[in-house]
């Protein structure tokens, strides 16, 4: 049962795409149990393709980041803290939980009750505190908690992104070109944010050719920014049944592509979860990142962690995590979930 019914809820969450993606449960029950409240969304522009004016929330407020920090100078800040009391909140909820900025942010708004799980050393700003539990923790669960200590009730713990009739179009449109149909065509993503946290591309493009070799597969390949002869390389040695995807310049084209394949493979990068957010099933390749905490979520999927395990990686650390990773390891699992798949 809601401990209270807020007219006027603030909620913060900036960050790269994983993280973004991440938050969309939680955001989507404080919609769900708050159905007539208004809802303001502190977040950085990334966030406008992944949750629009409209799309679960009322209004969204955006700041500057660079590496998931707020570039905005003091004085744009300060002004942004008068704009948030202006509104008169009766909560904040903070699902940048790491970030002291956030924290502040919500303590300046004004709002009545303000809720997060951190940083530890400003948890004196909230009015409701939590404690994650120790240990490995889906960042979904860490944010859905925050929102479950409102009392609010989780009917859908996945992730969501928002796909317009025209991202469906774009996709629908590519996939009749090259007369493609969803039961049998998959989508791999072998980039990834830092080049040292993605798997050998020679790999992705063996593990593709068994895959049109043996199940007679249609290879999709997307790609970023900078990533584009990435994705040439990979269709270039894997040869037939590759077909490099077109430019996607927003989410929603991407989502809306993913959304028609039978399975997406890719390193854990912010694709993965857009692929998670829009129902098809993952392979995803973790080196240094723990499948606890930010592998694809969902029993549906699969997370392949290196046998390279440390409390702390090094950049070497890092890519020696994902050489690690075998052909053979990778093929046991992906070949399996195909064979339930198809």
């Amino acid at each position: 049962m809601l401990k209270k019914n807020y007219k006027k809820i603030l909620i913060i969450k900036w960050g790269a795409l994983g993280d973004l993606v991440a938050s969309t449960p939680a955001i989507k029950t404080v919609r769900e149990n708050y159905p007539e409240s208004m809802i303001t969304l502190l977040t950085n522009s990334l966030m406008q393709q992944i949750i629009p004016k409209g799309f679960l929330v009322d209004e969204l407020l955006i700041v500057n980041t660079n590496r998931n920090k707020v570039e905005d100078s003091i004085l744009k800040q300060l002004l942004l803290a008068f704009k948030l009391r202006r509104k008169e909140f009766d909560l904040a909820i903070n699902l940048r939980w790491t970030s002291e900025r956030a924290a502040l942010l919500a303590y300046l708004s004004g709002a009545k009750e303000r809720i997060s799980s951190g940083p530890k050393k400003m948890m004196n700003l909230y009015t409701i505190k939590l404690e994650h539990p120790v240990g490995r923790y889906h960042e979904i669960n860490r944010n859905l908690d925050i929102v479950r200590a409102l009392g609010a009730v989780v009917s859908d713990d996945k992730p969501v992104v928002y796909i317009s009739q025209e991202n469906i179009k774009f996709a629908e449109d590519f996939f009749v070109n090259y007369n493609l149909k969803k039961e049998n065509t998959i989508c791999i993503h072998p980039g990834a944010s830092k080049p040292i946290r993605a798997w050998l591309p020679e790999r992705f493009a063996e593990i593709c050719r068994r895959l049109v070799k043996n199940y007679g597969l249609n290879i999709i390949v997307t790609w970023g920014i900078n990533e584009s002869l990435l994705a040439d390389k990979v269709v270039e040695i894997i040869g037939k049944g590759a077909i490099k995807a077109p430019q996607t310049n927003t989410i929603g084209q991407l989502g809306a592509l993913i959304s028609n394949t039978k399975l997406f493979f890719s390193n854990c990068t912010g694709p993965m979860n857009v692929a998670v957010a829009v129902r098809t099933p993952v392979v995803a390749l973790l080196g240094s990142s723990d499948p606890t905490d930010w592998g694809a979520y969902g029993d549906e999927h699969i997370n392949i962690k290196s046998p390279l395990i440390l409390e702390h990686y090094s950049d070497e650390d890092e890519r020696r995590a994902m050489e690690e990773i075998s052909v053979e390891m990778v093929w046991e699992k992906i070949s399996k979930k195909i064979s339930e798949l198809i």
